[in-house]
């Protein structure tokens, strides 16, 4: 992989970590991602506008899977914003980001795709499964139920499922997309079109629980009047990650290295939760992240 997409993956990988260190400092609520989205939109909007009429090219059959995805990622920022508000990043972001392979994997094998799974990408799914099992312990004096029966958890293993389904729905999309006329706009440009029309729709339903709650009429003025900064932050933050990997995709011989490489923000985020955030620092939190980081590699490569 040439140095110019390791280098992009690198910065995306901080980039990721940083805006969901800046999340968990904020203990956000929906109504901050839903400012943090719409700050990132209208950044990325220069670029595809004078692109915008392609959006009339989109086959019928996207829409669909596109409002679907939609929800999810309105479901991903709730479950994200009350994983952050009761959890420590560091136990938090390794989860939420690690077990969405862990899903996949298994589904594959439940609907008889199994045999396209290696098996070194099985030993990677359970190195991961031990990692989420040690992470949250206070220590190795016993075990707790109560480390993982706890409403931090729960909403990071949502926070993965919602992960999965946005994930598959963009990758329907895409697929979708690629028989788009492209006379003037660039895969790349064409892959940012869609991300502003997906942002669009989850902006949408975000509106709607927002603007249709007290509370949350009264949470969204607080970001607007005291919290409009760090949204700001953040929302660069979602939007400039995703537009790095795209760039990076470029100069990848292969899309299997970008995974891999994305996955160092797990321990990046992980250390600063530790560093920046002051979070515990105990040795099956280190010991766990280390086991997933490792399992995540050899799914990424396998």
């Amino acid at each position: 992989m040439e140095f110019t997409a390791v280098a992009l993956i690198i910065v995306s990988a901080f980039t990721h970590a940083g805006w969901n260190l800046v999340g968990k400092h904020e203990h956000p609520s929906l109504a901050f991602f839903l400012v943090a989205t719409i700050i990132g939109t209208l950044i990325l909007s220069p670029v595809v506008l004078p692109v915008a009429s392609t959006v009339m090219q989109f086959p019928s059959a996207v829409w669909l899977p596109l409002t679907i995805g939609g929800i999810f990622q309105c479901l991903y920022y709730t479950s994200l914003s009350a994983a952050y508000r009761c959890g420590e990043l560091s136990v938090v972001y390794p989860i939420a980001r690690a077990f969405p392979l862990v899903f996949v994997a298994t589904g594959s094998i439940l609907l008889g795709r199994g045999d396209a799974i290696s098996t070194q990408c099985l030993w990677g799914c359970a190195f991961i499964m031990a990692g989420c099992f040690v992470l949250p312990q206070a220590s190795f004096h016993g075990i707790r139920p109560s480390s993982y029966l706890n409403r931090a958890s729960a909403m990071a293993l949502l926070v993965a499922l919602c992960t999965v389904a946005y994930s598959l729905a963009d990758d329907h999309c895409i697929h979708l997309l690629a028989g788009v006329q492209r006379n003037n706009i660039s895969p790349f440009r064409l892959s940012l079109l869609y991300l502003l029309v997906q942002n669009l729709t989850s902006i949408g339903f975000m509106l709607l629980m927002v603007l249709f709650r007290t509370e949350g009429r009264l949470r969204l003025r607080h970001v607007v009047t005291h919290r409009i900064r760090n949204a700001a932050i953040t929302g660069i933050g979602i939007s400039g990650t995703y537009s790095l990997v795209l760039t990076a995709m470029n100069f990848a011989s292969d899309v299997t290295y970008v995974v891999a490489f994305r996955q160092l923000s797990i321990p990046v985020g992980a250390v600063m939760g530790m560093t920046v955030l002051k979070e515990s620092r105990t040795a099956p939190k280190r010991v766990g992240i280390a086991i997933m980081s490792v399992g995540l590699v050899l799914v990424a490569t396998g």
